[in-house]
């Protein structure tokens, strides 16, 4: 059950091997969980209420003897029966590969892995969203849209990256889960040539603690007069303001979410790899249009890592975009389908704009669209 490693592919090849049936978890066989954090714990439940037969976790270094009443082991306690059950990883973050998680299972004896694309083709109701992840059929669908996003993207490195990653969300590039671009995050040869030289003024919606602004304030030949660094998580906020407080103060910091317009919303914290809006969130964060926080004025670099409501953000910093053309950089992996939606979305918003998609970190997590003037 576990995908395969790279085949060549266009998006006609694509759409055929997408339309090959997902493999699925048997429920007459038991099922050991390699990973037995938030993922694994939450797909461990989801199996149980399907019927499914959970024997325990896997761990290369555990940190604990049981979870969910269920032993967890390391790869050398599992029994010759142990390795006769069904293996599922339980594991979705950016902190390691698939392809190199795989490796480890298949030294022990484990011939088949169901990856989180499968499980999640058969338990999504029940696990709800997960970022990127999405059921086979819904991919498929869509994959028609993308013959647009190919053909807007401004290099083949783009090109190459946007088919391997719905082709690895797809369980048919394992190899993807290793890829990471030459290119440094956000601050590169896309978008520094068109910082360099001058006085900016930066927006960075998502600010976390600071580091991506710190990362900026050391670029060579950049200047940044003004920072406004949005970040609506309190423990995060807190954070953000130390960082800043000494070194940086053309850094404002405010406790604010981006959105489409001005509200008051419900807002999850701790999730894994990150925050997000929720209609049952434990916390209420003010939320305000990039257009009403800054309806005059000029923007000279726009990042966007919001947990899932970039596109909302983006529908409410219309003017600015048209008034400012500034550079843009966000996110393309909270949603799936964010990395056909959100090129669309900036296709209409960015007139004589290039684009442009990088993957900067393991398992398709930190994909980044660029959107950069072609003319200033």
């Amino acid at each position: 059950m576990t995908a395969p490693h790279r085949m060549p592919l266009n998006l006609d090849q694509l759409l055929h091997a997408a339309a090959q049936p997902a493999r699925h978890v048997r429920v007459d066989q038991p099922v050991w969980i390699f990973g037995a954090g938030n993922f694994g714990q939450d797909l461990c439940r989801a199996m149980q209420k399907n019927g499914v037969s959970v024997a325990g976790f896997i761990e290369t270094t555990p940190r604990a003897n049981t979870a969910l009443n269920l032993p967890i082991k390391s790869w050398s306690q599992l029994t010759a029966q142990d390795r006769q059950a069904q293996l599922v990883l339980g594991i979705l973050n950016r902190a390691t590969a698939f392809d190199q998680l795989i490796e480890l299972a298949t030294a022990v004896g484990f011939d088949a892995v169901v990856m989180p694309w499968d499980s999640y083709d058969q338990f999504g109701a029940d696990l709800g969203w997960r970022f990127w992840l999405s059921t086979r059929a819904f991919l498929h669908a869509n994959l028609p849209r993308m013959r647009d996003v190919l053909a807007r993207l401004g290099d083949d490195n783009s090109r190459d990256v946007l088919l391997r990653l719905m082709a690895f969300r797809l369980g048919v590039d394992l190899d993807f889960a290793s890829v990471q671009s030459a290119e440094p995050q956000y601050f590169n040869e896309l978008t520094l040539p068109a910082l360099r030289g001058r006085a900016i003024t930066y927006v960075d919606c998502g600010a976390y603690n600071g580091d991506t602004y710190i990362d900026l304030a050391r670029q060579d030949g950049v200047q940044c007069h003004q920072a406004l660094l949005l970040e609506p998580d309190p423990a995060n906020y807190a954070a953000l303001v130390r960082n800043m407080a000494e070194q940086y103060p053309e850094a404002v910091c405010l406790p604010l979410a981006a959105a489409e317009q001005y509200t008051i919303l419900s807002f999850n914290s701790g999730q894994g790899e990150g925050g997000s809006i929720s209609a049952t969130g434990d916390q209420h964060i003010a939320a305000t249009a990039l257009d009403q926080l800054l309806p005059q004025g000029h923007v000279d670099l726009v990042k966007l890592d919001v947990e899932g409501a970039e596109a909302q953000v983006l529908r409410g910093a219309r003017r600015l975009i048209a008034r400012c053309r500034p550079v843009l950089a966000l996110s393309l992996y909270h949603n799936p389908q964010d990395i056909w939606e959100l090129p669309e979305l900036l296709f209409e918003l960015c007139d004589e704009y290039d684009f442009y998609i990088r993957q900067h970190f393991f398992n398709s997590f930190d994909c980044v669209f660029y959107a950069i003037p072609s003319k200033r």
